[in-house]
Formats: C-alpha cells, structure tokens, sequence
C-alpha cells in the first residue's frame, strides 16, 4: 500500500508536464507564476484533444458522441467530488471560473436576503470573493462587515471576526488561502464561528487546491469554490455546496431546465472538452497519489482507481505534494530573506510554516515590482507583479500607489535547483 510517507518523484513528475521542456535563450523556462495559473498535465492535453477529436456533441442525443459526452461529464462530477471530498457528485456543479460561479451563486442568493441582513467579507481575500458580495449592498440592501488583517504577518484578526458576527449575519465569505502572500486561513476554526450565529460559510479555495488536501466536510463549509487551471487542469470553475442548500436557492436558468442537481447552477452548454481535461487531471493526480517513477497509463484507460480508492490516491497525491512543498519552503525564504534590500511579506517565522502556502510576495528597494518581474522575466523565470485580485490586502499595506509586489509561488514541479536561480539572479539584478 502506497503511503504518503513515500516521497514525491519529482523528477517522475515532471515528465508528465511538456511545458517544462520549454527553454528562453537556451535556458529552461522556469514557471513561478504558478497562482495565476499552473501548467497543465499531459493527461489533461491529450484528453482534451481525443474528446474533440472523438466525442464532440451536445448532451441529450440518443446517439454514440452524445452519449460519450454525458459518461465524461458524469465522470468529472465523481472525480471532483472525490478531490473535494464531497458527498455527492450532483453537488458539483461547473462554470467558466470561479469569479463567475460566484458572481452566479451570489446573485440567487441575493434573493433570499433582506435589508440589512449582513455579509461578512475580508481584507485578506481575492477580490472575485469580495466584489460579489459587496454587491449586494446596492442591490439588495445587505450591510457589508470587513474582517481585517493583522499586517505584520498577514494573517485574519479573528477577534474581530468574532466581533462582527451577530444575528443579523447570513453569510461569511473567506479563503482557504491566500493568493497574494500565502496565509492558510483556519477555516474550519472560522467555520465553527459563523455557525454559531447561525450563518453560512462561503469558502474561496482557489489558491488552496493545488496545495492542500481539501475536504469540505472537514472544513464545515457551507459552500466551496475553485478553479480547475490552478491545480494542473483546464480553465474552468467548480462549485460544491451542500446539496440542500443549492436545492433551496432560486437559481437563475432557462424555462425548460429542471430543479435537479447540478443541472439547475449548470446554465447552457458547458465546456465539454474542459471537463474531459478535469478528468485528465485528475488521472494525473491520482497517480501521482499511488506510485513514484512509473509511466502514466495511456489516456484512453480508466482513471486509476475508482470510487473510495480514487478519493484516497487523491488525498494521497495532495499530501505528498503538500509535504514536498513544505520541504523547499525554507530554502526559497532565506535565500529571499538574504537578497539586500528585499521585504518578504507574510508567514516567515520557520515554527510557523505550516500556517501558509509556497506562495510569497516581496518588494525590492530602489527597484519596482514590475522592473523586477521584468528583469526576470528576461531571464527566463516566470514571476507575478501587481496586486493579483488581492485589491483589499494590497491597498491595507499601503503598496497599491508603489505597484503592489512581486509574487513568487511554487508547486510540486518546481525544483531546488530553481529556487537557486531565482536567488542568484535576484542578487545580480541589485548588484
């Protein structure tokens, strides 16, 4: 039985990402850009290309490609509830991205709300799991509460979520982690919390996914959203929520679609060949979760491991990423922490890393992020400047007006070897 005690191939990993082959003026693309986006598996690409190439249809037909199409979408919906640890496929549902999915779910319920009714958001959070939120103020007349940051290491004051929650609260909106400097919010602690006024809890898992094992019964979410082309996938968005919560909101939809799951959040024709990729990726990660070093099985078998055992070789997969992560963690923050005149914001004390994500952002005196970013991106290493979405956090350090940061983020395919050039160069640049 593979444990997660067996550490991750990189190496084995790797040669499941063609991306990685990519090389500028002679040197390997390195890809540190990977919060806005990470490279897709080879599994993902090539199911992507037989789907079209094999399958292409609408839903509903009575014949072979239609009915192929409703076996990959039915696929999907069981792997991404064994990622989520989700109870039910049919409380998956899928859309373009996650900002759309909750601009969608915010709207319907928006309907259920009264005046001042309240919603809780934060300063930490990306603002796809603000703006929605914020409005309702205009539309249904909720009152907006602000949870704020503790700026010295950039994590949420939950004494004063606590003083903002009260009767009156409907809904608590907040990260699983932060995409801008990296923060694991407790969740499952905040969860307790908002459930003890009797609200819901709407949680923002995008930067989390590629990270952390997920488990939405474990967190005591109430609604969980991501987005598939952050952990290795296509781009598309997915939504869980408990299933009697999304029977109850008055979704927006077409006259002939009916009530049932998911098919009521699912509005029009979805991306068919992305949830033929989610599966991909899913493939991938499953194996990734069972065995080190051996080839990945054609793309045309099944997903390796179903049912139970395919939510377990999930788990497994994202712990040991988890623990390689952790392992080249240090490594990047005090080879950052050594560069002269660099300001590495967020979690940095080593008892302490396991509060946050290889996620970590940092200015640079005498230079802008943008000339930084720049100038390694002349270099060949693929890095994030600006505010990222993190509207609320950039503008409480009071970086917004000097442009922001500069976002370095590993995943499980980045290397050592990497971290070192990143470092070196970053020493050149202020030499």
């Amino acid at each position: 039985m593979i444990t997660t005690e067996q550490p991750l191939n990189v190496a084995a990993a790797r040669r499941h990402f063609r991306s990685l082959r990519r090389e500028v003026d002679g040197q390997p693309l390195v890809y540190f850009d990977g919060p806005g986006g990470t490279q897709a598996a080879d599994a993902c690409i090539d199911a992507m290309s037989a789907y079209l190439g094999t399958s292409n249809a609408n839903t509903h037909g009575p014949f072979a490609t239609s009915l192929e199409t409703e076996a990959i979408l039915d696929e999907a919906h069981a792997a991404a509830a064994d990622f989520l640890g989700a109870a039910d496929p049919a409380e998956i549902c899928f859309g373009l991205n996650m900002t759309t999915l909750t601009f969608a779910a915010s709207r319907a319920i928006g309907r259920t709300l009264r005046p001042g009714d309240e919603i809780v958001v934060t300063r930490l959070d990306h603002d796809a799991n603000v703006a929605p939120w914020l409005a309702l103020q205009e539309e249904r007349g909720a009152v907006i509460r602000w949870v704020e940051i503790r700026a010295e290491d950039c994590t949420l004051d939950l004494d004063g979520l606590g003083h903002v929650l009260g009767p009156r609260t409907r809904l608590v909106a907040v990260g699983l982690a932060s995409n801008a400097v990296g923060t694991i919010n407790p969740v499952s602690q905040i969860a307790e919390m908002v459930h003890s006024v009797g609200a819901r809890l709407w949680v923002d898992a995008v930067h989390a996914a590629p990270h952390l094992p997920i488990d939405v019964a474990a967190l005591g979410a109430d609604y969980l959203v991501c987005s598939a082309y952050k952990f290795f996938g296509p781009h598309m968005g997915l939504l869980w929520g408990r299933r009697e919560l999304l029977e109850e909101l008055p979704a927006y939809k077409v006259r002939p679609a009916g009530d049932e799951l998911p098919s009521r959040f699912e509005t029009g024709t979805q991306s068919h060949e992305a949830a033929a990729g989610l599966v991909g990726a899913f493939r991938y990660l499953a194996w990734l979760g069972r065995t080190d070093g051996a080839v990945l099985d054609e793309p045309g078998d099944p997903l390796p491991g179903e049912g139970s055992n395919r939510r377990v070789r999930l788990r497994q997969a994202m712990e040991r990423i988890r623990a390689y992560e952790l392992s080249l963690l240090p490594r990047l923050i005090e080879g950052l922490q050594q560069v002269p005149g660099l300001n590495l914001r967020g979690i940095v004390d080593p008892a302490r890393l396991a509060e946050r994500c290889p996620t970590l952002a940092f200015t640079l005196a005498g230079h802008t992020p943008e000339a930084v970013a720049t100038f390694l991106g002349s270099r060949g290493i693929a890095t994030w400047h600006g505010d990222y979405y993190a509207w609320e956090l950039i503008r409480t350090l009071g970086l917004a007006d000097s442009g922001g940061m500069v976002r370095v983020g590993l995943v499980h395919y980045n290397t050592a070897d990497e971290i070192d050039r990143l470092i070196a160069e970053l020493h050149s640049l202020t030499r």
